[in-house]
């Protein structure tokens, strides 16, 4: 491989690393945003700069497979074998990252949800029955704000 074309293929890859290195920034922010419940437009414009930085690696990562597709043989010598490693490590890490704030998203949405079901008197605990097939399903018994 010419120095000019492994020049570009490593420069292809640092872009990516780039991008996804903004993206594990912007999660990160997201999390002590989540955390700390900061107001909805916070968390919008998170979103926004994630849909932004996603559509942008989705662009670069494109033309990066297009040149330098990630079964490449060239991937495992060195030097693109220790930028790509990276990219790896960068995107798992942002996966994990992503995971961890939709556990959060998840966990205050079901607290919102039980303050509404308290709010308007349905009890939270569900009464467990078993339907014709023998499955379960659950009932929601009123409840008076009263006894919430």
């Amino acid at each position: 491989m010419n120095s000019n074309n492994q020049a570009f293929k490593m420069d292809l890859i640092r872009n990516e690393v780039s991008l996804v290195n903004s993206l594990l920034s912007t999660l990160h922010e997201e999390f002590t945003v989540l955390k700390n419940l900061a107001p909805p437009e916070e968390i919008i414009n998170l979103a926004t700069q994630k849909e932004a930085l996603l559509s942008a690696i989705d662009e670069t990562s494109a033309h990066r497979i297009a040149v330098l597709p990630d079964t490449a043989p060239e991937l495992l010598t060195e030097p693109l074998n220790s930028l790509w490693k990276n990219l790896l490590e960068i995107a798992t890490a942002c996966q994990k990252q992503n995971q961890i704030n939709g556990i959060i998203i998840n966990a205050n949405q079901r607290h919102i949800e039980q303050a509404t079901i308290i709010l308007s008197g349905i009890q939270p605990e569900m009464e467990l029955r078993y339907d014709s097939l023998g499955e379960t399903t659950s009932e929601r018994l009123p409840r008076s704000i009263a006894k919430a």
